[in-house]
Formats: structure tokens, C-alpha cells, sequence
């Protein structure tokens, strides 16, 4: 994995456990991750960073994860990919059941990749563009950007 995307995650696990002083702003409502990554492997070990934090907080007393995926990882999702990357798209579906994470993806990439909207699973939520989507996380939803 990238070193900043582990640096991310760091920063949010601190973030979830950090107490905020008697009088200071209440806790961010969730917190957003803007993901492009090119292989399994590489998903892979996103959504186990994701996992890991299944066991550190109940978003339901604490902040939700929004990921935004506008990169090559769109097409591990594609149906005609899923006997070959049945794995990541199962853990992905799981975690997104389970409000662990959202997951998002940016249409306007899908497009440049010739990915039909038809063609991701249901669970992930087509958003028209992801730098949009993030920016409507931080000021409509009050998510923090990692």
C-alpha cells in the first residue's frame, strides 16, 4: 500500500479514538477517504485497513467511512471480473452490509474507462464525480477528509 494511504488510515483510527476537550467542537460526522489503486492486491489491503477498524468502533456511536473510488480499481468491479476478483468484491460487499464503510464510485471515471453503470454491483453507490462527492461530504455532512 501506498505509505500516505497508510498514513491516512493511522490519522483516522487516532481521529476515532481522539477525545475532544470539555467544550470543543463535537466530532466530525464521518470521515472520507478519496481511493485510487490499481490491483487486487492493492484493494485488498484497503479493505483490510477497513476491517481492522470493525473491531475499534460502532459507527453508530461513532463516524461513518465514505470511500470514493475513482481510479482503475472500478474495473475489479465490473461483472465480467468478478469470478477473478470474487474475493475483494465479497470483503467489499460484507463491510459495506455491515456500515463499516460506503462505498462510492465516481461515474465520470467509470466513463472513461467504458464501465456501464449496469456493469458495478449494487452495493456501491455511483456518484457523478468524486472530487464533488468528497467535497459534499465535508460541507453538507461534516465528514473529515483523510
Amino acid at each position: 500500500m501506498p505509505r500516505g494511504l497508510a498514513t491516512r488510515f493511522l490519522l483516522l483510527a487516532l481521529a476515532l479514538f481522539a477525545t475532544p476537550a470539555p467544550g470543543a467542537e463535537p466530532a466530525p460526522r464521518g470521515y472520507v477517504f478519496s481511493v485510487t489503486v490499481s490491483t487486487p492486491q492493492q484493494l485488498d489491503v484497503v479493505l483490510d485497513r477497513a476491517e481492522d477498524l470493525r473491531g475499534l468502533f460502532d459507527p453508530e456511536q461513532h463516524s461513518r467511512i465514505a470511500i470514493v473510488l475513482h481510479g482503475d480499481e472500478l474495473q475489479l468491479f465490473q461483472k465480467r471480473n468478478y469470478s477473478s476478483n470474487r474475493s475483494v468484491v465479497e470483503r467489499a460487499r460484507l463491510l459495506d452490509e455491515d456500515n463499516i464503510i460506503d462505498i462510492k464510485a465516481c461515474q465520470t471515471k467509470m466513463r472513461m474507462l467504458d464501465i456501464e453503470q449496469s456493469e458495478l454491483p449494487g452495493f456501491i453507490e455511483q456518484v457523478p464525480y468524486a472530487p464533488a462527492e468528497i467535497e459534499r461530504l465535508q460541507v453538507e455532512q461534516g465528514f473529515t477528509r483523510l
